[in-house]
């Protein structure tokens, strides 16, 4: 008889275990669920099971990342139901990887802008809570930018990549589709997160995130800088991790106030550079047509004549906020000559000033986020302003510098160019 019972329960646990796969196996979004925090990975895609009017449904968490043309994914493991996500945990959301790749600066140049085209596979709207992107060569590796593609241009934006040999398509400037500008919040393309030497993780502020619809993909742009007898393969990795599912998020967004420079080669350097014109059209030659107009764009937005620039070792410009912002981070960003960068707040209604960020002694290997201990709440006609001081004598100092000719230096993509960016996060 015990025996006979043995039988009847293990054909009970069975198929009561039958049944369980069975119905999982056939999981939908909006279809029902039994505990609330579990989690089930079918077909690539991850659902967790939540409450909607008081009802328990299954909900697209995320899939397992799989690549588009370029793409090489590594998947992550479901969230056991034992560690179901609370409303302040971060969910995995995926490993993105770009292709190994071999820099292949232009003529005259050492420095590459790769981009390359990298799809998440979200099937519902998901905020990203935190990004962490690692280069596997820093000996070459000199910033990557993540940025969204909506989902209306990513068949342009597939064509583009498909038009290339090598692996990514070439972006000096922009992410290099149809319609991308360095500076327009409206392009196609938008900013989500960076790295650069001492920021690599990016974790946003608590209750906000990147917001990322379904459909919409990544564009990882990545600059590579050779250097003599450096390894030449490079790659990146995005690791996604993700707010949790129905957690009150903010949509976090990323304004970019970049000032134009003019610096001039010092009195002790000589070369055919360093003319203002030759060393625009130098611009133009080791990166693209594009990115050498970018200076003059630059004057004209900052409230300068391009017609007439100004020789100054300080580069400034100053963006009037179109609507009521709380301002939540900031990071400045130049390259090699950089002395010191400031990040100025100004409220229009008080005349009150707040530092937001500041670099009495600019370092290019800790660019880190100064998040805010509390977001400042601006208002529609307040104003940003970021400041950048500059010593081109570093030249003769610094060994990146030692077998270039001086130049005169302005707006440029390239590692002997400079910039003086202001990176901020906000919501409205």
């Amino acid at each position: 008889m015990k025996k006979i019972l043995a039988v009847v329960s293990i054909a009970l646990a069975s198929f009561s275990l039958s049944l369980s796969f069975a119905q999982a196996a056939n999981i939908k979004p909006g279809s029902a669920c039994k505990k609330s925090g579990s989690t089930y990975t079918q077909s690539g895609i991850k659902y967790t099971c939540v409450s909607v009017n008081k009802k328990l449904t299954w909900k697209v968490l995320a899939t397992t990342p799989s690549h588009s043309h370029t793409a090489t994914p590594t998947p992550t493991a479901s969230t056991p139901a034992a560690t179901a996500p609370t409303a302040s945990t971060v969910v995995a959301g995926g490993v993105l990887n770009t292709p190994d790749y071999a820099p292949s600066p232009p003529d005259g140049g050492s420095d590459d802008y790769r981009c390359f085209l990298l799809d998440p596979k979200f099937l519902s709207d998901t905020f990203l809570k935190a990004v962490t992107i690692t280069p596997n060569n820093l000996e070459v590796s000199h910033h990557g930018i993540l940025y969204k593609v909506d989902a209306a241009n990513t068949a342009a934006t597939k064509l583009v990549d498909s038009q290339s040999k090598e692996p990514g398509w070439s972006c000096f400037g922009d992410t290099g589709i149809p319609g991308a500008t360095a500076f327009s919040p409206a392009a196609p393309s938008s900013w989500i997160s960076f790295w650069a030497p001492g920021g690599d993780f990016k974790e946003y502020p608590a209750n906000t995130g990147m917001k990322i619809k379904a459909g919409d993909q990544f564009i990882l742009q990545s600059h590579f800088h050779l250097r003599s007898g450096a390894p030449q393969g490079a790659s990146m990795k995005v690791a996604l991790s993700l707010a949790p599912t129905g957690a009150k998020t903010s949509e976090l967004k990323t304004l970019l106030i970049a000032a134009p420079i003019e610096l001039a080669c010092t009195s002790t350097e000589k070369g055919p550079l360093c003319t203002r014109d030759a060393a625009l059209a130098d611009l133009a030659k080791r990166t693209s047509k594009k990115a050498s107009l970018q200076e003059n764009t630059l004057l004209y937005i900052c409230g300068k004549d391009p017609r007439n620039p100004v020789v100054s070792n300080t580069s400034e410009c100053t963006s009037t906020l179109p609507s009521a912002t709380a301002i939540y981070g900031v990071t400045g960003h130049m390259h090699q000559l950089g002395r010191t960068i400031n990040v100025t707040y100004f409220n229009k209604a008080t005349g009150a000033s707040t530092t937001l960020s500041s670099r009495d002694l600019w370092d290019f290997d800790n660019q880190k986020t100064d998040w805010q201990s509390k977001p400042i709440q601006a208002s529609q006609g307040d104003q940003i302003k970021v400041t950048c001081t500059y010593d081109v004598s570093l030249r003769s100092k610094l060994p990146e510098f030692r077998d270039l000719s001086p130049n005169y230096v302005v707006w440029g993509e390239g590692t002997r160019d400079e910039m003086c960016l202001a990176i901020i996060n906000y919501t409205n």
